[in-house]
């Protein structure tokens, strides 16, 4: 529930990273501490022939153009998007979203533009709708607090008035000096001013601390403690030649902030103390790479050996009190840290034991400037106007943004982000089709169905590990739409009742829904994991898997065209229908595949199946490393982090297909029964088979352009890969995509060799 300042023009001030518009804003894949879990369908082989075969009858019979309004809708869309001047087995993306491309420039607020984005976009616009409305009477309290938020955030002007007064006073309760430091003050320690930080602001600075899931044990809690970014992208300090241009814009940021904050510092020379500590702490970091590996080590101590370094750390370990830290995140809650039977899982070990020198060794003035600019820089754009603007500038400089984002969007955004399930509340009534909510199940237990399938004809996998695999795929939960007790007004209002809205003071309120939040999530300690809970709002337009609670998860948000709701089942299949395979796909990539059926890190792999596995996981690993954008030349995929996602894009469109198939086989039956003809086509798209429309309808949910600056983000340390190597890297290791195509062997469309993992 803390207040995120999510505008464009604040929201790169702190980091270089582009927000990631693809499916799963979900934690890079390292570690998962989500979840959920449900029953499943079983699977016949003699269906799987028969579908098949309907299949293959369906594409090459006369179409029955479908002629409602969805689907002349679709239609539209699907052919405004096409450029027929390129030939399909050439370049698909290019064929299916050229029109698309050349219709819709990224507009000026934006950094990337796509069908995720224009959703978000249209869901900002009916928020703000439900938030400025008039009318109170008998809306639930949650909702009125929500609105009440909007109200004070729009406020900019009591902001101006009331200046950086409330940064100061809230530097001091933390035990920093209003002003940045010039020299180290007497009583700081980064224990303290951390500790009281990450109680009161929810702000891990140099290292994280979480209460989560054991993920050896999803049936606890934990206390998790791992390495945590400086604040500005890693792989752009530790390339300080290549990225030149992105450090030094924001090394003028941070001194044209300071320069605001305090005329009388050197900012100069704060901007070069904060880059170059910041340097100093991504060289200290544990790589992606490795983080994502299977050799990376979760190390699981009592508090006190944590405290005490007992796994072996440097003598400078000692000369730090952890105890304090542990001591100060958890004040005023009601968790009182045992020293023996509380359990401390460490993940990035090395991180923290190279911290502890790194801040031995560093002058404890530049620690604390460093940890002051951290809180300083978090809270800035909640005051002036002016650090919003010079955030703005920022984001231009580096992500080539051209216009700021309008107050009432990024206040409609972070109500959202505050209360998401209120807003769901309001947002479900009046947008969502609740009657479509069991076509969608209907189709996830398809796409599981046709998974399951998958699986049982897979040869590299023992007997042993399918058995698991099958179970684990049963097991999988789905979430659709929202939460059922959204509804009920008592339990809507009883998830808010520690969220305090001042209305009036932007600033307070921030103070008092983090602390809210923070404390909520340190107590649940002593809890035992909700295993039934959602991962994210109605009000969300995108979809999760969870490993630990082993759930998918589609909100109402994205439930709509062009990804649901096409009027045509191909369509469908080839969108919404792609995106759940994808998530239920998750459970089986490079990440997902270590946790089982009840969201538990454990190797239920035999080794023979699990060296199968990998050598095909690598030939997909090779293959998106060789794709680049022609916008950016000299920098090529990295296929080791974006081998999760690239998985899940193929096995999840290879079981969308199969599922496709198996609504084809039940359609007849359902026609004859409702004496109406099924459609299989579109209107001024007759020669598109079925297949061939289902492919369009994947390829077209990304249709997409992007700035410079943010496809360099996105290809330097995002994990999903670009939207038109998701789209080629997919279909072309589709022989059904080659065949519906009648794409020559050694096309682009259709490699001689293919990698298929799913």
């Amino acid at each position: 529930m803390k207040y995120k300042v999510k505008d464009i023009d604040s929201e790169s001030q702190r980091s270089v990273r582009a927000p990631d518009n693809n499916l799963e804003e979900k934690l890079e894949r390292t570690v998962r501490w989500s979840s959920v879990l449900i029953g499943a369908l079983g699977v016949s082989l003699i269906a799987l022939a028969i579908y098949t075969t309907v299949l293959v009858l369906t594409d090459y019979k006369n179409p029955k153009p479908c002629l409602s309004e969805a689907c002349v809708n679709t239609a539209s869309r699907v052919l405004e998007a096409l450029n027929k001047d390129v030939d399909p087995c050439h370049d698909f993306y290019e064929f299916a979203c050229g029109g698309w491309i050349k219709k819709n420039p990224v507009p000026e607020w934006a950094t990337s533009w796509d069908q995720l984005a224009k959703l978000r976009e249209q869901l900002v616009v009916d928020l703000r709708e439900v938030l400025e409305a008039a009318d109170d009477e008998g809306l639930p309290q949650s909702v009125i607090k929500a609105k009440s938020l909007y109200r004070t955030c729009i406020d900019t002007d009591k902001l101006e008035a009331q200046g950086i007064k409330p940064i100061q006073e809230l530097l001091e309760k933390l035990g920093l000096p209003p002003t940045p430091p010039v020299n180290v003050s007497a009583n700081f320690t980064w224990e303290d001013v951390a500790g009281r930080g990450r109680r009161m602001l929810g702000l891990n600075v140099l290292l994280s601390i979480q209460v989560a899931e054991d993920v050896r044990n999803t049936s606890r809690n934990r206390v998790v403690i791992e390495q945590v970014p400086p604040g500005f992208s890693e792989r752009y300090l530790l390339r300080p030649e290549q990225f030149s241009h992105e450090i030094e814009q924001y090394h003028l940021y941070i001194k044209s902030v300071i320069s605001i904050a305090d005329p009388d510092t050197d900012a100069e020379k704060f901007a070069d103390d904060i880059v170059d500590f910041s340097k100093s702490l991504a060289k200290i970091m544990t790589p992606v790479e490795v983080r994502r590996g299977g050799t990376h080590l979760f190390h699981e101590v009592s508090v006190r050996q944590f405290v005490k370094g007992s796994a072996g750390g440097p003598a400078q370990w000692d000369q730090h009190d952890w105890d304090r830290y542990l001591e100060l995140v958890f004040a005023n809650t009601s968790v009182g840290l045992q020293q023996d039977s509380d359990r401390v899982i460490v993940m990035d070990l090395p991180y923290l034991q190279k911290l502890a020198v790194l801040l031995n060794e560093t002058e404890p003035v530049i620690v604390e400037r460093f940890v002051w600019w951290s809180v300083f820089s978090t809270v800035a754009p909640m005051t002036l106007s002016s650090f919003r603007t010079l955030g703005f500038e920022f984001s231009r400089a580096v992500f080539g943004l051209q216009q700021r984002t309008p107050r009432w969007k990024s206040c409609a955004s972070n109500v959202n982000a505050n209360f998401g399930v209120a807003l769901s509340y309001l947002y479900v009534k009046k947008h969502f089709d609740q009657d479509s909510r069991q076509k969608a199940i209907e189709m996830i237990e398809d796409v599981r169905e046709a998974f399951s399938s998958s699986v049982q004809r897979l040869r590299w996998m023992d007997a042993a590990t399918r058995a698991r695999t099958l179970r684990k795929l049963a097991a999988i939960r789905t979430f659709v739409g929202f939460p059922s007790w959204l509804l009920t007004h008592r339990q809507l209002d009883q998830h808010y009742q520690h969220a305090e809205v001042v209305e009036g003071s932007l600033f307070g309120t921030y103070l008092k829904l983090t602390w809210g939040a923070v404390k909520k999530s340190l107590e649940s300690l002593r809890e035992k994991p909700d295993r039934n809970r959602w991962v994210a709002t109605a009000t969300t337009v995108n979809a999760f898997y969870s490993a630990t609670l082993n759930s998918v998860t589609f909100p109402a948000g994205i439930l709509q065209p062009p990804f649901y709701g096409n009027g045509i089942e191909a369509i469908n299949y080839g969108s919404i229908g792609a995106i759940m395979g994808h998530e239920v796909t998750h459970g089986f990539d490079d990440q997902g595949r270590r946790y089982d059926e009840e969201g538990n890190l454990k190797q239920w792999w035999s080794a023979d199946t699990l060296e199968h596995y990998h050598g095909k996981v690598q030939c997909i690993i090779d293959q998106y490393n060789k794709y680049h954008m022609a916008q950016l030349p000299n920098y090529t995929i990295n296929g080791l982090n974006t081998q999760g996602e690239n998985i899940a894009d193929n096995g999840g469109v290879r079981a969308a297909l199969d599922a496709y198939r198996l609504h084809a086989a039940r359609a007849p039956a359902a026609s004859a029964a409702s004496a109406a003809p099924a459609a299989d086509a579109l209107p001024g798209l007759p020669h598109y088979s079925p297949t061939q429309l289902f492919h369009l309808g994947f390829a077209q949910i990304w249709c997409g352009n992007s700035t410079v600056g943010a496809l360099k983000s996105k290809i330097v340390e995002g994990v999903h890969s670009p939207n038109k190597v998701r789209v080629i890297g997919t279909l072309s290791n589709s022989e059904e995509f080659a065949e519906a195509w009648k794409c020559p062997v050694g096309s682009p469309m259709n490699p001689e060799h293919k990698c298929v993992l799913w």
